[in-house]
């Protein structure tokens, strides 16, 4: 009933549209589920973000000579470097060797604690290192 009629030509385009249409959704498949990964990775990279800026609004401030306190932030801000590099590896390889990547030597940082004498140096690696991730997250498709 539903074939009565039908010319091979009929049944030749009907073949062809539907191997076309699977052309499409084959190609056009792959681009789709790179994007939702990259969305959901980046999703990972603004929370990485957030807190490294936690860590940076939280910086001793110059002055303060509680060595506990420079200790404790610091002790923050490495933890902070080695999970972000380990949740960076898991996706992308390209993305961790960025996040270590240093371009030019580090540089004081003055205003922060002076009590410790890394405090200065972990400041100025917090700020590169969050400067890393930004560049990350704007080349997302790049790096993931």
């Amino acid at each position: 009933m539903l074939t009565e009629g039908a010319r091979p030509i009929d049944w030749l385009i009907l073949i062809v549209d539907f191997l076309v249409l699977a052309v499409i959704v084959w190609l056009d498949a792959p681009e789709r589920v790179h994007k939702y990964k990259v969305r959901r990775r980046l999703r990972l990279v603004h929370s990485i973000i957030a807190e490294g800026q936690r860590l940076h609004e939280s910086a001793p401030p110059a002055g303060t000579t509680d060595t506990a306190v420079a200790d404790a932030w610091v002790k923050a801000v490495q933890l902070w470097i080695e999970k972000t590099h380990q949740s960076l590896t898991r996706y992308s390889d390209a993305a961790a060797m960025s996040f270590n990547s240093r371009k030019v030597a580090p540089t004081l940082i003055f205003g922060v604690i002076t009590a410790t004498s890394n405090a200065r140096e972990w400041y100025g690696e917090l700020l590169h290192r969050l400067a890393n991730l930004q560049n990350i997250m704007e080349k997302a498709d790049v790096y993931f």
